[in-house]
């Protein structure tokens, strides 16, 4: 018995052994892993880099802040130097620091210029200017990026003032920045602007030159459209048109004095207008912004990059495809009320051929000969901006009447009604009359 229980032992212990020795040689047989190298990243060969359009919103916008805050900074009559009295509280050897110290090295080389002689060597002004961008380009370097920038500025009462042309140097180390201004008299577009490679350190002079980026929200953008776009049409109309879509304004406007008489007809509520409401749609590279003002007013922009877009001044001249698709599957009612908001958007938008062309010809002929007469019906009838409020609703062979309340938007006027007949026809056609 003792003999067994010992040749036991033995062989658990050859087992144990036989059995440590196939794991060590499976371990060892395993294939080795290949040393993962980790990601070098993009190797930029900064002496081959180029000038590009600038498509980032945060950059771009940021470059827009710098901007104004130089020429917040050359206003002589800043209420930041001055108190609500009217006394200086800043001395002009502070303001020549001020604006000295946002100058270029190479500005400021080329120039000559020195804290005694700054406020002799730039254009200053004396009141307060709105800077509005349209273009911008940028070099990436090693440790700086430089900007041209293209755009004009404007007063406060949104009048055309002149053209602005700037080179905006960013050192990426410090998060500081500096500005060259450029003689626009020299300077046709922004591609005569030259951004050469030259690279320097732009010091934190701990006053104003700290590059703080413009955080970006899609509200933020909307109202940054629509912004530039009421600020061209007030004080730049003829340039405001080249930014409207082609097809839209040939359909809306025909010619450019006709959009100068809609400028015109409508400077009221340009002025005022805000944004209120907004959707973002975005399509590989193309992002779509549709913006509504405190009117019930649309207006949708075509994005391309930062800036370049073009926009429609309402969203019934020419139909939306999620509309079209929508109205297909409306039932007769809802159809009625859909083309009765659009009645109301154009009255809204004072857009007196389009609510013409909406009118049986048969009553139009017998009430307005010219669409002249008509805009005068309709200035005196409906003045102001309104929202409406559905009241009655009744079928009258093929045609539907919608009767409604107009509430004036702005409190002006007392509640109106007015009584809408509608003929629908194929696809997204109608024609109507008012009750008179």
């Amino acid at each position: 018995m003792k003999k067994i229980i010992i040749a036991i032992i033995i062989i658990l212990i050859l087992f144990m052994i036989t059995a440590g020795t196939l794991i060590f040689i499976l371990k060892n047989n395993e294939p080795e892993e290949e040393a993962v190298e980790g990601d070098p990243g993009m190797d930029i060969n900064f002496n081959e880099t180029t000038v590009e359009p600038v498509t980032d919103n945060i950059s771009f916008f940021t470059i827009q802040n710098c901007i104004q805050g130089y020429l917040n900074a050359i206003n002589l009559k800043s209420s930041s130097y001055y108190d609500d009295y009217g006394e200086q509280i800043i001395d002009n050897n502070e303001i020549a620091n001020n604006i000295y110290n946002l100058l270029s090295k190479e500005y400021i080389e080329e120039k000559k210029i020195t804290t005694g002689n700054v406020l002799n060597n730039i254009d200053k002004v004396e009141e307060n200017l709105i800077f509005v961008p349209l273009k911008m380009n940028y070099l990436f370097l090693q440790k700086m990026t430089k900007y041209a920038v293209e755009g004009f500025c404007i007063n406060w009462d949104n009048e055309y003032v002149k053209d602005l042309y700037f080179i905006v140097n960013v050192d990426e180390t410090n998060k500081t920045y500096s500005i060259e201004p450029l003689n626009a008299e020299e300077y046709k577009s922004l591609e005569d602007i030259e951004l050469n490679r030259t690279e320097f350190v732009i010091k934190n002079n701990e006053l104003n030159n700290e590059l703080i980026n413009q955080p970006i929200t899609d509200q933020y953008l909307c109202q940054q459209y629509l912004l530039v776009q009421k600020r061209l049409m007030l004080s730049r109309p003829e340039m405001s048109y080249k930014y409207i879509d082609e097809e839209y304004r040939n359909k809306r406007f025909t010619n450019l004095d006709n959009y100068i008489k809609y400028v015109k007809e409508n400077k009221e509520h340009i002025l005022k207008m805000a944004l209120k409401g907004y959707q973002v749609e975005r399509m590989g590279d193309k992002v779509k912004y549709m913006c509504k003002d405190q009117y019930g007013n649309y207006y949708l922009f075509n994005t391309d990059e930062v800036l370049n877009y073009t926009v429609l001044l309402d969203i019934y001249t020419i139909e939306q495809e999620t509309s079209k698709n929508a109205y297909t599957r409306y039932d007769k009612r809802k159809k009625v009320a859909y083309n009765v908001n659009k009645w109301v958007q154009m009255v809204n938008n004072k857009d007196y051929q389009g609510l013409y062309n909406l009118l049986n010809v048969t009553f139009r002929e017998n009430n307005w000969k010219t669409v002249n007469e008509f805009e005068n019906y309709i200035k005196e009838k409906y003045p102001s901006y309104y929202e409406a409020e559905y009241v009655k609703y009744e079928e009258s062979g093929e045609s539907a009447v919608q009767t409604i309340t107009l509430k004036d938007i702005e409190g002006k006027e007392e509640n109106k009604t007015a009584t809408i007949i509608i003929k629908l026809k194929e696809g997204l056609d109608f024609e109507m009359s008012i009750a008179l």
